[in-house]
C-alpha cells in the first residue's frame, strides 16, 4: 500500500511538472514527457487505484456526466455537426479538468492538507523557473509566446526556441493573470507565501513585464483590472465588495476618450513595429469611433458577439451543433470568444449545465478557505472568466493554477507547523485554514 500510494504522489508530481516546468517536459522523449498520453492518464488509474472514493464525490461525479452526456453520447449524437475544432478543445476543456479535479480530491479525500501544500509550493517553485525561461525565449524572439497557440503560423526557429527554452505558452500567460490576486493577498497583507513580502513583489513585478512582452493585449487588460480590484480588496469581505464595487463603478463612470488618450500614450513605450504598438494603437482608435466590424481589429473581434448571438438564436435549446448551420463563418470567427462560443454551440441548456458543473467545483474547493482568502480566490476565478469574455481559454494551465496550486498554496502554514516540532500545534490551526474536510 505505501508503494501505491507513493506511485501516485510521484505521478502527481510529475504530471504539475509537464504542465508548468516546460523546459523539464519539453526536452524529455514523446511518450515520457507527455502529459496528455501518459502522466494524465497515469494520475488517474492511480488514483482509481489507491482512492477510489474520489470519483464518487458531488463535483466529480457531476463532471464525469457530464462528460458522458455532453463530451460523449450527445457529441456524436445530438451534436454531430460540432466543428472538428469545438471538439478537440472542448474534449482537451474537460480532459483537464477531470485530471486537476481528481488530484484536487485526492488531496481532500485522504484530509492530506500538508500534501497538497507541498505540491502547491512544488508548482509555485515550477512556474517561477517558467516565468524565468519565458523571458529568456522571449529575448531570443519577441513573438514566441504569440505564436505557440498557432501550430500552422509558428516558424522552425520559434518552435526550437519554444522548446528548449521551456517558454510558457499562450494558456501558460492566462494561468499567471489568474495567479495575481493571490500574489497580492500576501503582499499587501505582508503573509509569507514560499517567499517574503519583498521577493512576492520581485515576482509580481516579474510576471507583468512577462505579460507586457508576451504582447497578448487581452491578458495585459485583465491583469490591469484585476490588479486594480485585489489592491481594492480590505480585510473584511464585505469591506473588500465595497471597495471593489466603487471602484466598478468610477471605472465606468470615465470618460471613453480618457482612456483612448492613456492607449495613445502608453502605446509610445513600444517600438513602433512592435504588435503592442499596433494593437494600442488599434484599441485607441475604436475607442473614440467604436464600430463592430469597421476598420480596426478591435472591431472586428467585438463583432463576434453579434454574430455568435445570431447563431445562438437561430437554434437557443440545441445549440447550432445539433444541425446543418447556415452560420458556418459566424462560429468559425467566434471561436476566439470562449463562453459565447460554448453558449452558441450546445445552446443554453448545454451551456447551463457546464456552467453548473464548473460552480459545484469552485464551491467544493471555496468551502476550504477562510472568507478572506476566499475572496482573493474568486479574484482569481473572476480573472478566468472574464479572460474567456474576450479571448479563448488555450491550454491546460489556468485549471492547474485554480484547482491545484492555488489551494495548495493557501495550506502553506501546515508545512511551517510540521518544522516547528517543539511547539504544541494541532493541525489544523484555525487562524490559517478554515473548513478542513468539510
Amino acid at each position: 500500500m505505501r508503494i501505491l500510494r507513493h506511485s501516485v504522489l510521484l505521478a502527481i508530481w510529475i504530471a504539475v511538472a509537464m504542465t508548468s516546468l516546460y523546459v523539464v517536459a519539453n526536452n524529455l522523449p514523446p511518450i515520457v514527457g507527455s502529459f496528455r498520453y501518459f502522466w494524465g492518464p497515469a494520475v488517474l488509474v492511480a488514483i482509481f487505484l489507491m482512492q477510489p472514493s474520489v470519483y464518487k464525490k458531488k463535483p466529480m461525479a457531476w463532471l464525469l456526466l457530464f462528460g458522458a452526456t455532453s463530451l460523449g453520447l450527445l457529441q456524436y449524437t445530438l451534436w454531430n455537426h460540432m466543428s472538428d475544432w469545438n471538439r478537440f478543445h472542448l474534449l482537451n476543456e474537460f480532459y483537464s479538468l477531470v485530471i486537476f479535479s481528481a488530484i484536487f480530491f485526492y488531496y481532500y479525500v485522504r484530509k492530506d492538507f500538508k500534501g497538497l501544500a507541498f505540491l502547491g509550493k512544488l508548482g509555485f517553485y515550477f512556474i517561477i523557473i517558467t516565468i524565468i525561461m519565458t523571458n529568456i525565449a522571449l529575448f531570443f524572439d519577441p513573438l514566441v509566446v504569440r505564436m505557440s497557440v498557432n501550430a500552422g503560423r509558428i516558424t522552425p526557429y520559434q518552435a526550437k526556441v519554444f522548446k528548449i527554452t521551456g517558454a510558457g505558452g499562450y494558456g501558460y500567460m492566462q494561468a499567471l493573470v489568474c495567479l495575481i490576486p493571490i500574489l497580492i493577498y500576501h503582499i499587501k497583507f505582508r503573509i509569507k507565501m514560499v517567499f517574503s513580502r519583498k521577493g512576492l513583489i520581485v515576482i509580481q513585478v516579474l510576471i507583468i513585464i512577462t505579460l507586457v512582452r508576451a504582447q497578448v493585449l487581452a491578458n495585459i487588460l485583465v491583469a490591469v483590472v484585476i490588479m486594480i480590484f485585489s489592491y481594492a480588496g480590505a480585510k473584511t469581505v464585505r469591506k473588500s465588495i465595497a471597495m471593489v464595487s466603487l471602484v466598478l463603478i468610477l471605472l465606468l463612470a470615465i470618460p471613453s476618450s480618457f482612456y483612448a488618450d492613456m492607449f495613445t500614450k502608453i502605446k509610445l513605450f513600444f517600438d513602433v513595429d512592435s504588435t503592442m504598438y499596433s494593437k494600442l494603437n488599434d484599441l485607441s482608435f475604436f475607442i473614440q469611433h467604436p464600430e463592430f466590424g469597421g476598420p480596426t481589429g478591435a472591431g472586428g473581434r467585438a463583432d463576434r458577439y453579434p454574430l455568435l448571438f445570431e447563431a445562438l438564436i437561430g437554434a437557443p435549446v440545441l445549440g447550432d451543433a445539433s444541425y446543418n448551420s447556415p452560420f458556418t463563418y459566424n462560429m468559425s470567427v467566434g471561436y476566439h470568444l470562449h463562453w459565447m462560443n460554448k453558449l452558441a454551440v450546445w445552446g443554453i441548456p448545454g451551456f447551463l449545465f457546464s456552467l453548473f458543473v464548473l460552480f459545484q467545483l469552485y464551491k467544493s474547493i471555496f468551502s476550504l478557505f477562510d472568507d478572506h482568502f476566499g475572496f482573493y480566490y474568486s479574484l482569481s476565478v473572476g480573472a478566468f472568466v472574464l479572460l474567456g469574455l474576450i479571448k479563448t481559454i488555450a491550454g491546460r494551465e489556468p485549471y492547474l493554477i485554480l484547482i491545484v496550486i492555488i489551494p495548495g498554496l493557501y495550506f502553506l502554514p501546515l508545512l511551517k507547523q510540521k518544522r516547528q516540532r517543539s511547539k504544541k500545534i494541532t493541525e489544523p490551526n484555525t487562524t490559517d485554514c478554515r473548513n478542513i474536510g468539510n
